[in-house]
């Protein structure tokens, strides 16, 4: 067995656990800074809180959305590829998710912004 396949997937769990770790101590350091100074955990901005599940779920379904167009763009646009699609490039998929996503939190934005918490 190549090392180099043993590697790969403990760099990336520990990547993965690393940006988790920053995250949550992150959160905590600024909430306990502001017990020590007197301040309301209440001020850490609810309109953000109120509308945390929205913005999650208009992502996901901007992802869902841009793999499906991703894949219908994959199929469709006649490339140099043996079987009439763009090969073994994910550039349609990368390109969709992208927009997809941008538009959901776009979306989202315009949503947010006529509503009062």
């Amino acid at each position: 067995m190549d090392p180099a396949e043993t590697l790969i997937p403990i760099a990336l769990f520990a990547g993965i656990f690393g940006c988790v770790y920053i995250v949550v101590t992150s959160k905590h350091r600024q909430r306990m800074a502001m017990i020590e100074k007197g301040m309301d955990l209440g001020n850490l901005s609810p309109k953000d809180l109120a509308f945390r599940n929205l913005r999650n779920g208009l992502v996901l379904l901007g992802v869902g959305l841009g793999l499906f167009l991703g894949y219908l763009m994959d199929v469709n646009m006649p490339q140099s590829g043996m079987d009439g699609d763009m090969g073994d490039t994910p550039l349609p998929y990368f390109i969709m998710v992208f927009l997809c996503a941008g538009a959901a939190l776009i979306a989202h934005h315009f949503i947010v912004r006529k509503k009062p918490v």
